[in-house]
């Protein structure tokens, strides 16, 4: 689509001033509180903290879920920190900033669960034997609504514990204190066994939105659906943030202003000026003609159904170990293999003259925007991006397999027909593969559910970008290896580190 000059001066001019009104409404967020980084114990750790004199004598932990980051529960510590309270969110083992890998199974309490357990216990006795507060309260999304019941039912210093989209078996009828279960109106599951749990202590016919108990004594309990929330939207809503700080308040007697945010709208709102701002500078480059690689439909087929069938059971029994981590070192053997495989089938050329398409420029650009303007947000506003030492040493490695598989995939670009089908075919062969590869050794692998979402998130944000650019400039292979480069990175930092 060719944009003429004076409609692109227009959108230049409203994606621009879209910018910097959601930068300017961003830096707002936190203008009235301090924010502070330190490491406690190896845990990399994020102090929210009102500037004006209204803290009570209280500390609230915020603890972030599976595969997830401290950056995802900003948005609730800021609002949190802006009401009076001192916020602390933090990084679980193998997650986030944090250096160290975790081990053992989510699914065991004995395993994974009790690691993440000693871990905040060892962070909340932190704080209180510098005795700056004596008493506690805590919220845990997803997975951490199972570890922040079981650490507020071994410590007395707690008087409050919120649930985010909550499923642990934790919560009894007198411990831990006054409990606040939330739940999207979309996450009906979690929704049912928050009810359940209500039943299972006692309560006859519970519903939500309904008081039950005192805070007077700490059995307080209730249930709450957040309006056109999700799993991940929930982070994000001013209703759930108007919910805990009002549980918060009630818990401690206070009648303080509970101060919301629009974090999650203002950051989508950077996000989708900053791509409007990609799609405007890329239409100024000068169109250039590139050659054409053409696959067969047949071939394509035939060559993936062949990888997706050989690639888990090669891999299965012969690997290298890129890594100490399972999961990341049998995703670069895969990621390789597989590319490999359909590339040859489908005579892909790989010879001088395609090398001589790569331009540095072109690279520089598209992995530096990927990296750096579009990774910032992700890095502020929704889970870390930016690579740390232990994740820079599985950068590297994670190139080995992501390149190929980029370059197969973006080499159907330049193919004349059926370009989105023999994309969707490769793609949609290659989480079979991998989901072979989970069923085969699932102890070890499950993390590679989790690598699927993010190859599936990949594709949907930075694939659509760099084919837009693609069909602009060409150079093939400079799409091709920013995108491998990309995906390493988005693999290093947010995929978890585990060992087995």
């Amino acid at each position: 689509m060719i944009i003429s000059y004076p409609k692109r001066s227009i959108l230049s001019l409203f994606f621009l001033l879209l910018l910097l009104l959601s930068l300017l409404n961003l830096s707002k967020l936190d203008q009235e509180i301090s924010i502070k980084k330190q490491t406690i114990n190896e845990t990399p750790v994020t102090i929210f903290e009102p500037k004006k004199d209204k803290i009570d004598n209280i500390l609230v932990f915020v603890a972030h879920g599976f595969a997830g980051s401290s950056s995802f529960m900003k948005s609730i510590a800021i609002s949190l920190a802006n009401t009076g309270y001192k916020t602390i969110t933090y990084d679980f083992l193998g997650h986030g900033r944090h250096s160290k890998p975790y081990s053992g199974s989510i699914t065991n309490e004995n395993g994974a669960t009790q690691l993440f357990v000693e871990q905040t216990s060892d962070l909340i006795d932190y704080f209180l034997n510098k005795k700056e507060q004596d008493e506690l309260i805590i919220i845990g999304h997803s997975m951490a609504s199972d570890i922040i019941f079981r650490v507020a039912n071994t410590n007395d210093k707690f008087i409050g514990s919120i649930g985010v989209s909550n499923y642990t078996d934790q919560i009894k009828k007198n411990e831990p204190n006054n409990v606040l279960i939330i739940n999207g109106v979309w996450e009906k599951h979690l929704r049912n066994k928050a009810l359940n749990i209500l039943e299972s202590i006692g309560i006859t016919n519970p519903q939500e939105n309904i008081l039950y108990g005192s805070f007077s004594d700490g059995s307080a309990r209730k249930v709450l659906s957040i309006k056109n929330a999700d799993h991940v939207g929930i982070l994000y809503s001013e209703n759930s943030q108007l919910s805990i700080n009002d549980w918060v308040n009630k818990i401690m007697g206070n009648q303080y202003n509970i101060k919301t945010n629009n974090l999650g709208i203002w950051a989508a709102l950077l996000f989708i000026s900053v791509v409007g701002l990609f799609f405007l500078i890329v239409s100024f480059f000068k169109k250039q003609y590139f050659n054409k690689i053409e696959v067969s439909v047949f071939r394509c087929i035939l060559g993936n159904i062949f990888a997706a069938v050989i690639t888990p059971a090669l891999v299965y029994f012969f690997s290298i170990n890129f890594t100490e981590y399972p999961a990341h070192s049998y995703l670069i053997n895969h990621l390789f293999l597989y590319a490999i495989l359909v590339i040859i089938i489908n005579k892909i050329p790989l010879n001088l003259s395609s090398l001589s398409d790569f331009k540095l420029q072109d690279f520089t650009f598209l992995f530096c925007f990927f990296a750096f303007i579009i990774g910032s947000i992700l890095d502020n506003y929704v889970s870390t991006f930016y690579l740390t030492h232990s994740r820079i040493e599985l950068f590297f490695p994670l190139i080995i397999g992501c390149i190929p598989i980029c370059f197969l995939i973006d080499s159907y670009y330049t193919n004349k027909r059926f370009i989105l089908l023999k994309s969707l075919i490769t793609k949609s062969f290659l989480i079979i593969s991998l989901s072979f590869a989970i069923y085969f050794k699932f102890d070890e692998l499950f993390l590679l559910g989790y690598a699927i979402i993010l190859l599936i998130a990949f594709w949907v944000v930075y694939g659509f970008l760099s084919h837009y650019l693609m069909k602009r400039i060409g150079s093939f292979l400079s799409i091709s290896f920013a995108n491998g480069f990309t995906l390493a990175w988005t693999l290093a930092i947010a995929l978890p580190m585990y060992i087995a």
